[in-house]
């Protein structure tokens, strides 16, 4: 693999683990009733290789998000997605 693979490797597990921590954050946030992350944000990060860190904060232990509808079938699709892009990305860009 070359260097810009694992930088992009790299951006994608940071990105994701940012992603999780605004999970837990958020639910921390709204337990306490303050300011509260805006779901679109929370989209922004899905879309920019995050999906994952999203999901994993929508399961086991938070359970944030979880029964938002949008969640529950936006954040799966945007997983295949990123996967997708990300193997494109590797593959044929770099």
């Amino acid at each position: 693999m070359s260097l810009l693979q694992y930088n992009m490797l790299g951006y994608i597990l940071v990105i994701n683990v940012v992603a999780y921590v605004i999970m837990c954050a958020d639910k921390l946030l709204s337990k306490q009733k303050g300011s509260r992350v805006p779901e679109r944000m929370l989209f922004l990060l899905a879309m920019l290789f995050g999906a994952t860190g999203i999901f994993m904060g929508m399961k086991y232990p938070i359970y944030h998000k979880a029964n938002k509808p949008k969640f529950k079938w936006v954040i799966p699709f945007l997983i295949v997605v990123n996967i997708v892009a990300a193997y494109c990305y590797i593959k044929w860009i770099l």
